[in-house]
């Protein structure tokens, strides 16, 4: 190529990158950023944060102690005068009662309202986990699509100047004018292409900011570069950190205990509470009776008869309820095995094409482009071989990039799946 194409080419990709680079060179927000303000401010988030609360005064409001209850009855006086001391069974009568719950019951309670703010805790744990995820997920994303636009981008103008070589041939009466054709199709179609890129990019923006509840507008920025993420090497420790740590297996471990706890206090609710009671008699002289003033005391207790066996159905059904989560616990489990080694395939794959592209493919084809519009120039190739070379070259920088994003997308993924981040 002439100086000259050199210096427009070199001009071209510098507007196309501060076009490019407009969106994200005004924004603040990385990744951690953008995972740091969703975990902060994300709706979702802020609603079982607020049920935790909830759960956790309820820990509180299902120990109960009933308030104490006073009477006062004036009582055993004739109809026809409504007054004292004309009989010796009038009175005022003074009384004071309280219910005393059964011991134990308060106690299994609470542990059983306990155990709900835990599973509460650890659904919340899971949704910041899947929350990151599917930022980082989104994130290099959008880093694809904008490099895809830059690629094609830089593919127009590669194009253009092989349009120039055929028309300067073509002039020369060496080309066919199909040949000019085909290419300004092609470049058409690349022009194409990054309205569809335009378009995406919006969605994915819109899609983390929606996460981190913020204007759907707000300019996002992506990494200058991306390289691929090297996977591990054992699945058996990948699912042993999902045992350890991913908070969907322990929200149904806990669950189970939860509701065993909520089963036996179930069981105990069956138990009669106890009523003490207190009261004093004020009475006035009536005939020979002195009017001396009584005191009484005493217990109640209602009788468990039962008898639709309510208590023992709601007990039945916690249990069943604690089985129904340890049988998900080992379907979940299951599910996370087949989706870490589906991903860590997918990892495993994208890596070793990422390397294999980058190392030998992308750049042999690079120069047999070069190679071969030369040759085309000095008449020592034919158009298919240019066409094709350039088709070549586009075909495997695009999948150069798409595997090395693959990379990091499946990383995220599997960052899901045992609920921590990966350690590069």
């Amino acid at each position: 190529m002439t100086s000259k194409k050199w210096g427009s080419s070199l001009w071209f990709l510098f507007f196309v990158w501060l076009i490019l680079a407009a969106s994200g060179a005004c924004a603040a927000d990385d990744l951690q950023t953008l995972i740091r303000r969703a975990l902060e401010v994300n709706p979702q988030i802020e609603s079982l944060k607020a049920q935790l609360k909830a759960l956790e005064a309820r820990t509180r409001a299902v120990q109960v102690w009933m308030d104490p209850v006073l009477s006062i009855e004036y009582s055993n006086v004739p109809h026809d005068s409504l007054s004292l001391g004309e009989s010796a069974m009038s009175g005022i009568q003074f009384r004071l009662a309280q219910q005393i719950p059964f011991p134990g019951k308060n106690e299994r309670r609470r542990l059983a309202a306990e155990g709900q703010y835990r599973v509460k805790r650890w659904e919340l744990e899971e949704t910041k986990v899947q929350l990151r995820s599917l930022i980082k997920k989104a994130y290099y994303q959008l880093y694809l699509i904008r490099e895809l636009k830059k690629l094609t981008a830089e593919h127009v103008q590669l194009v253009e100047e092989l349009i120039a070589a055929v028309k300067a041939r073509y002039e020369a009466g060496k080309a066919r004018q199909f040949y000019l054709s085909r290419l300004e199709n092609l470049r058409d179609k690349l022009v194409d292409d990054l309205s569809d890129f335009d378009q995406k990019d919006r969605e994915l923006v819109a899609t983390l900011n929606a996460a981190a509840h913020q204007k759907v507008t707000t300019p996002v920025a992506s990494p200058n570069e991306l390289k691929p993420f090297s996977p591990p090497t054992s699945l058996n420790r990948l699912v042993a950190l999902a045992l350890e740590n991913r908070p969907l297996l322990k929200r149904e471990k806990e669950l189970a205990r939860a509701q065993r706890l909520a089963a036996e206090a179930a069981g105990w609710e069956r138990w009669p509470d106890i009523t003490l009671w207190a009261g004093y008699r004020y009475r006035r002289p009536a005939g020979v009776d002195p009017g001396t003033d009584f005191v009484s005391i005493g217990v109640s207790v209602p009788l468990p008869f039962d008898y639709k066996g309510r208590f023992k159905a709601r007990r039945q059904q916690y249990l069943a309820e604690a089985q129904a989560a340890e049988a998900r616990y080992l379907s979940f489990l299951d599910d996370i095995k087949a989706g870490l080694e589906a991903s860590l395939s997918a990892w495993q794959r994208a890596a070793s094409k990422a390397r294999f592209y980058g190392r030998s493919l992308v750049p042999q084809a690079r120069e047999t482009l070069e190679a071969t519009l030369f040759a085309y120039q000095t008449g020592k190739a034919d158009f298919e071989s240019l066409f094709k070379a350039e088709l070549e070259l586009l075909d495997f920088e695009r999948t150069l990039l798409r595997a090395t994003v693959e990379t990091a997308i499946r990383r995220a993924e599997i960052e899901g799946l045992v609920g921590l981040e990966l350690k590069p």
